[in-house]
Formats: structure tokens, sequence, C-alpha cells
């Protein structure tokens, strides 16, 4: 088994998740991508045709990209219901 040696450097290991101890953490959040109302409404288009449960509106509150994906989410529901078959 080979000794413990304090004088020699920590080796990085990203691969297992575990952070570089010789680079500092980052001051800045990650940058997020922002959908433009086009995406946002396929999106929302996409979640209607499902109807799942747990596809809820991921934008922020009162932002264009919400209302995009709302408007998507009825638009899909009222194709769904015109394609049932009358009576």
């Amino acid at each position: 088994m080979a000794k413990y040696d304090p004088t020699s450097p920590p080796i990085p290991a990203p691969e297992t998740g575990l952070p570089n101890p010789l680079q500092p953490p980052s001051v800045e959040p990650p940058k997020i991508a922002r959908d433009d109302d086009s995406t946002a409404y396929a999106r929302g288009f996409e979640a209607g045709k499902r109807k799942a449960a747990t596809d809820k509106n991921p934008y922020p509150e009162d932002s264009s990209s919400a209302k995009a994906f709302d408007h998507g989410y009825l638009d899909a529901q009222k194709v769904r219901s015109n394609d049932k078959p009358p009576g």
C-alpha cells in the first residue's frame, strides 16, 4: 500500500462529480437558455396534446413566454376535441 505524501498536490476528479480543489468556485450563476415565444408555444402545444397533469407551465408568471405556452396548450386541446368522432 502506498504511503500518504502530504506534499503531493490533490488530483482533480471531475468525472466523479467532485469539485476541483485548485479552482475557485464560479461567482456567476449558470446561464439558463431562454425560449422565444414560438418555442414556448410549441412546448405548450405538445403538453396540451399529451394532457398530462405533470405538464405545467415552466415559464415565469406574467411573461410573454408563459402566455405563449398557455395559448399553445389551449390550442392543442381544441385540436384534440375536434378529432373526436361525432356522436
